[in-house]
């Protein structure tokens, strides 16, 4: 990985952990879009694509709409937790199979 996208990577990381951390500091859970998006923040800092993670976390923090094909249905952000959001950033960030400490990820931000 270059320099560059080694650094796109910590920002989105650090991006989706932030939004996490308000959601916790305000004691609630994401509602339906909020979820949505930073699910697919989640995804696709999994897949590589951090401009488009950008995006989907911008898109969370201004709560905009689930995209019109998935709107009526069902899935992962129906009823989503804070908690279930931060395992799944920490499964991207500290995969169990790469040998890291399992600390929290509170330590991408720092």
């Amino acid at each position: 990985m270059t320099d560059l996208a080694d650094a796109t990577r910590h920002l989105l990381c650090q991006r989706i952990h932030r939004f996490v951390l308000v959601l916790e500091r305000f004691r609630r859970n994401p509602n339906r879009r909020e979820a949505y998006h930073i699910l697919s923040a989640i995804e696709l800092l999994r897949e590589g694509r951090y401009d488009a993670g950008m995006e989907a976390v911008r898109a969370a923090e201004h709560v905009a709409p689930i995209p019109d094909g998935l709107a009526l249905l069902p899935g992962l952000h129906d009823d989503m937790t804070v908690g279930e959001l931060r395992k799944a950033l920490r499964e991207v960030v500290r995969p169990a199979s790469g040998g890291l400490p399992a600390e929290p990820v509170a330590e991408v931000g720092k």
